[in-house]
């Protein structure tokens, strides 16, 4: 785990490690306490617990996380799960168009689960219509947040969708439902949103919290759920939120890659909504490529997300998988994020798996190899008619960077004014805390109406 750094050492050094270490808290935001107990009590899994109780401990550090951390979250699981489930349930029937409100209701949002700490905005928790990939409508989630601030920017106050980053994989790990218990690791993105005068709506993807599975990394279904986000939140007849709100899109990680297919997919999908710029961050725009990172890596449980994902669209991935492997698939598609980190960390694939092989090696069979293609943003023929930021760093451990700048070499190629960062900060985590204050200059810069340069020049 990075220590406080000495006086000695640059002090960008000393900024990035202590991004690193507040990202890392933040994401405890994310555990579920059903896996709280097995670290808190025994130990996680992933041959974590053949080690001395002594090697446990200084794993456990080297993640940033404690045995008191776990042992919080586990205490936590009675108030997680007084969140209203009545509201999740899906209707007999759905309104007739996409974006169609089924029910709102006043919803609460703390940057603390000891709810002490309340953002500057008024919340409500929302269920609307949307399409999935197999052209089905569904029920999902979200939360829009009306922001008390005062906007002092030219024109009308924005709308601002953003994406959440990965949450995990269980009902209890949505986005809204976290929000309400002051759990949600997207707390300080949100509230630089909130004050900055944006009202946001803030999607939890379909099966997240909803009927169903949720189908984690799935291009149209990540994109559809966030536009019909916006359209469901211009419904609520809030005050200068209507169809004619300019709109921004933006999101990091798993939420990077929504906002991406979001903003690819809106002139077919939603040519209605006013999106006036995405800022995407580190976007999983190549599953392939990030699958083969992260690979019996520390997070090579995230694997698991993108295998389910893959069985809901009907490829028979599970049972490529060993007894030990289908034990931890199962666990994973009920688990929160830190949780199946540390349940799979560092765990060799290819003993995972019926046939030795490893995951990078599954990744080329024929069926699992045309679903992650189709996941591919970027492809030929889909780009955004806005400008857009990407923001990556080169040192990034869960998504390669080179997806990020892949994508903005496609976007380039496709006429799209794409504006390319290089983040400073090493790893995913830590980058994602330089990301914030990054997103929150590039949305003022285009609200005054500031023309955005290009980086295609030297991509």
């Amino acid at each position: 785990m990075l220590m406080a750094a000495s006086t000695t050492r640059p002090s960008s050094l000393r900024r990035s490690a202590g991004a690193l270490t507040l990202g890392v808290g933040l994401l405890l935001a994310g555990l579920q306490p059903a896996n709280a107990q097995s670290a808190a009590g025994s130990a996680p899994d992933g041959g974590f617990s053949e080690l001395p109780r002594s090697e446990q401990d200084q794993k456990l550090q080297e993640q940033g996380l404690t045995r008191d951390d776990l042992a919080r979250e586990d205490a936590l699981k009675k108030l997680r799960s007084s969140t209203d489930t009545d509201f999740y349930s899906t209707p007999a029937q759905l309104p007739a168009a996409n974006g169609g409100v089924v029910r709102s209701e006043p919803s609460t949002f703390y940057l603390d689960p000891v709810k002490l700490i309340k953002p500057n905005a008024s919340a409500t928790r929302i269920m609307y219509r949307t399409t999935n990939s197999k052209n089905q409508a569904v029920a999902t989630t979200g939360t829009v947040l009306q922001s008390k601030a005062a906007w002092r920017k030219p024109g009308p106050r924005p709308l601002v969708v953003l994406s959440s980053g990965t949450q995990g994989m269980g009902d209890s790990c949505a986005p809204s439902r976290q929000m309400a218990m002051g759990t949600n690791y997207e707390g300080l993105s949100l509230a630089g949103l909130i004050n900055a005068g944006y009202n946001v709506v803030a999607p939890d993807y379909i099966g997240l919290g909803t009927d169903g599975a949720h189908t984690y990394m799935n291009r149209v279904d990540q994109a559809h759920a966030v536009l019909d986000a916006v359209r469901g939140a211009q419904q609520l007849g809030m005050e200068g939120v209507d169809a004619k709100t300019p709109v921004a899109a933006v999101g990091y990680s798993q939420g990077g890659g929504a906002t991406a297919a979001a903003a690819e997919s809106a002139p077919e999908y939603a040519p209605e909504v006013q999106l006036k710029s995405a800022w995407v961050g580190a976007p999983p725009a190549d599953l392939t490529l990030t699958g083969q990172h992260i690979d019996s890596s520390l997070f090579s449980g995230l694997s698991f997300y993108v295998m389910g994902a893959a069985e809901d669209s009907g490829v028979a991935v599970r049972d490529r998988l060993n007894a030990e492997g289908q034990r931890r698939y199962d666990k994973a598609q009920d688990s929160c994020l830190v949780g199946t980190v540390l349940a799979d960390a560092l765990v060799p694939s290819e003993k995972l798996t019926a046939d030795g092989r490893s995951f990078s090696q599954l990744l080329g069979d024929p069926a699992l190899k045309a679903y992650l293609d189709e996941q591919t943003i970027g492809a030929a023929g889909r780009h955004p008619r806005v400008p857009v930021r990407i923001a990556h760093t080169v040192a990034d451990d869960v998504v390669p960077y080179q997806s990020g700048r892949r994508l903005a070499q496609k976007w380039c190629a496709s006429g799209v004014n794409v504006s390319m960062q290089t983040l400073a900060t090493p790893t995913h985590v830590g980058a994602s805390l330089e990301g914030i204050p990054s997103m929150l200059v590039y949305l003022d810069a285009r609200f005054k109406g500031i023309p955005q340069t290009s980086s295609c020049w030297r991509l």
